[in-house]
């Protein structure tokens, strides 16, 4: 299949900075001012090709195609009935959310959708919180994320610093001292994003992953988020300037029964230089969906992997 022949939506993307733009720095963008931020990034057009359509003509194992896109759909159908229902308190933090149902079924199905599906063979250690996100109406996280980033920097000290941010120095402490253990040879999130208590197929806001592959470095943007985490402290995450060779994609009209998987960050001792492998994504505006599409109810559930020596 050529690129040409892949089925795509002309969609806006929100917060990619103009493809000319420099920086002397890190970029922080003030979430209070957000809107006023947005305002000077005009959304862009950009073709976000169906995903869908890529992977089922695709001849390799599930495994391959995340290694080599950093996103795969895997069928799923899970135990879990209490993914916290709107209304629900927080767990851990100010923004998540935890039910027995998550700590009870969801982890175990997670680590068995790694080791059996998406790292099969590979000597691992998972390390996974018994919570995850939730977004939509009536969530702890009622927004959502419509603007391209990432969410992360591209280093361990990047990592390092933004656990900092949105948890503790203590927790950052705790993963810097095991990365740097001897038989550890890299780092990997992957953010498990689905869809939960919803009737539909999901049309509205869905998400869009970008291929690291297509992604220069210099079209990278250091940056930060004000305002945000629970500590007060900057975030460390990344911007991203237009560029139309970007290769982005969606997984249109996603069910309950499948799970999006794609990597959040990763870094690798053996790299000679940072190398970008992680997504950028947002979520968008779908053309065509339906005015009175079934609002989104989503979740997101952030696994770490440490890659163990052999």
């Amino acid at each position: 299949m050529t690129v040409a022949e892949t089925r795509f939506v002309q969609a806006h993307l929100n917060g990619l900075f103009a493809a000319d733009f420099t920086a002397s720095g890190k970029v922080v963008i003030d979430v209070a001012d957000y809107n006023a931020t947005a305002g000077m990034i005009p959304p862009k057009s950009v073709r976000i090709h169906d995903a869908r359509q890529i992977q089922a003509a695709a001849d390799d194992a599930e495994s391959a195609f995340f290694e080599r896109h950093g996103f795969v759909l895997l069928r799923h159908e899970s135990a879990v009935r209490d993914w916290g229902a709107p209304g629900a308190e927080p767990g851990n933090g100010s923004t998540a959310t935890t039910t027995a149902d998550i700590a009870d079924n969801y982890a175990p199905e997670v680590e068995a959708l790694i080791r059996d599906r998406l790292l099969p063979g590979r000597n691992i250690e998972i390390q996974q919180p018994p919570y995850l996100l939730r977004r939509g109406a009536g969530t702890p996280n009622p927004f959502y994320g419509l603007a391209v980033h990432n969410d992360y920097g591209l280093t361990a000290d990047d990592y390092e610093d933004n656990t900092a941010a949105f948890a503790t120095e203590e927790a950052a402490k705790q993963w810097r001292d095991r990365y740097e253990r001897d038989d550890v040879q890299g780092y990997l999130t992957i953010n498990f994003w689905r869809t939960v208590f919803m009737t539909e197929p999901l049309r509205h806001v869905p998400l869009a992953v970008c291929d690291a592959r297509s992604i220069p470095a210099d079209d990278l943007i250091a940056s930060g988020l004000k305002n945000f985490t629970p500590t007060g402290r900057i975030s460390t995450q990344q911007n991203l300037r237009y560029n139309p060779g970007h290769r982005w994609h969606y997984y249109p009209r996603m069910t309950g029964d499948e799970v999006l998987a794609f990597k959040n960050f990763q870094c690798m001792k053996t790299d000679p230089e940072p190398v970008l492998r992680s997504c950028f994504h947002t979520a968008f505006d779908e053309p065509g969906a339906p005015p009175d599409a079934e609002p989104r109810q989503s979740c997101e559930h952030r696994v770490g992997v440490f890659f163990l020596r052999e």
